[in-house]
């Protein structure tokens, strides 16, 4: 059951208290894409330049992530600078060289149109109505957004929110997209929009998803060690489709078990630099730190 990604596929310079790396393998696209890879095949479609090294196509491929959706420009890949510092909550932007991403209009390949689930990935809702427009009924379309988007661009975002089936933002981008302070109230005013279930990012105070009518609240795996954080939403985004695409029947209760498998990917992701933890991650693992997940979280059976 495949699935297309579609968004970044960038180079990152990044500075943490743990180290600094420039230009590695980044992009919303690459995160998500790797993530959901653990699951499922993928279709990754984005934009890069001629400085983008052949050894991060073979890359792709040997995970199962078809690149055939991926454009190649004359100019320079996207690239992104900043640091985080502290408790590393939030990132600190130093520069961002759109370069090629200021060509980019998403163009689905045929061998990507049937694609059962698509993940639209963080970038401008009119290029996203498009993309969506090129599949064939795809079973369920997931979207991300972000703060410039809903500032903006908001009558386009509105737009785009009709064609969409899950909406996933942080708690940040929900108050901004409502008007509303309270994230469990704005949440219906999110529904009427055009989602069937909007799934919210609390960061290291874990995951909201509301269908609706219920509320699923998850907490984050408790971590003692952060190395870097760039990539955890995406990551997060990609282990939720990866998961819900293995599955014939996209039942509540996958959905639920869809969103705790996405905070136990991202969990990986945030514990090394670009893809180092996330790419080593093996089914075995993510059993053992789904069982681990299930011990401390349970709550007594009796009040």
């Amino acid at each position: 059951m495949s699935i297309a990604i579609i968004g970044t596929v960038a180079f990152d310079s990044i500075e943490t208290p743990r180290g600094m790396h420039e230009r590695i393998l980044g992009g919303s696209a690459t995160y998500a894409g790797v993530a959901a890879s653990l699951f499922s095949p993928v279709h990754l479609i984005s934009i890069v330049g001629n400085d983008f090294p052949q050894v991060h196509f073979d890359y792709f491929e040997n995970r199962n992530i078809s690149t055939n959706g991926i454009e190649r420009s004359s100019g320079l890949t996207f690239h992104w600078k900043g640091f985080y510092k502290g408790d590393m909550s939030q990132a600190h932007t130093l520069q961002t060289d759109l370069n090629v991403l200021l060509e980019f209009d998403p163009k689905v390949p045929a061998s990507a149109a049937d694609s059962r689930i698509v993940f639209l990935g963080n970038f401008d809702p009119e290029l996203q109505r498009r993309a969506i427009r090129q599949f064939n009924r795809p079973e369920l379309v997931v979207m991300d957004s972000m703060n410039y988007w809903i500032q903006d661009h908001l009558t386009s975002l509105k737009e785009t929110l009709k064609l969409v089936d899950v909406l996933i933002l942080n708690d940040q981008e929900i108050r901004l997209l409502t008007g509303i302070d309270n994230v469990v109230q704005a949440l219906p005013h999110v529904i009427k929009m055009g989602p069937k279930r909007v799934i919210v990012k609390k960061g290291e105070h874990g995951a909201l998803m509301y269908n609706g009518s219920d509320f699923f609240a998850v907490p984050a795996m408790p971590l003692d060690d952060v190395v870097d954080p760039t990539g955890a939403g995406d990551s997060f985004a990609g282990g939720i489709v990866g998961y819900l695409a293995k599955n014939t029947e996209l039942t509540e209760d996958v959905f639920r078990k869809a969103v705790i498998i996405g905070t136990l990917v991202s969990s990986f992701t945030v514990r090394d630099f670009t893809l180092g933890m996330l790419e080593r991650v093996t089914q075995d693992q993510l059993r053992a730190e789904y069982d681990h997940y299930k011990r401390i979280t349970a709550l007594p059976e009796e009040f």
